[in-house]
């Protein structure tokens, strides 16, 4: 199944690393030393998250429109796809 998920993305000065939140997805996380990590990571998790919804047939949220993204000073929003069966096949 294909999705799409926003997420937040803000960069910690102290500990130089880039965070990326799904506020639609609970217990969602990721990040990384530089943006395209956050970014890779962020795309593994969120198929990881799905896969298992998907497994233990339990229903995932919809997905929030990015014009409705509630950010505050230093975040930015992006669009994360996932592709869980494409994953499937290709994950380790």
């Amino acid at each position: 199944m294909k999705y799409s998920y926003p997420a937040v993305i803000s960069y910690d000065f102290g500990d130089k690393v880039y965070y990326v939140d799904f506020p639609d997805m609970k217990n969602c996380f990721a990040d990384g030393l530089t943006l395209r990590e956050a970014l890779d990571n962020a795309e593994d998790v969120l198929n990881l998250m799905l896969l298992d919804a998907e497994t233990q047939g339990i229903a995932v949220p919809e997905a929030s429109d990015m014009d409705s993204m509630n950010l505050h000073a230093g975040e930015i929003a992006a669009l994360i796809t996932a592709d869980t069966e494409l994953y499937s096949r290709i994950a380790v």
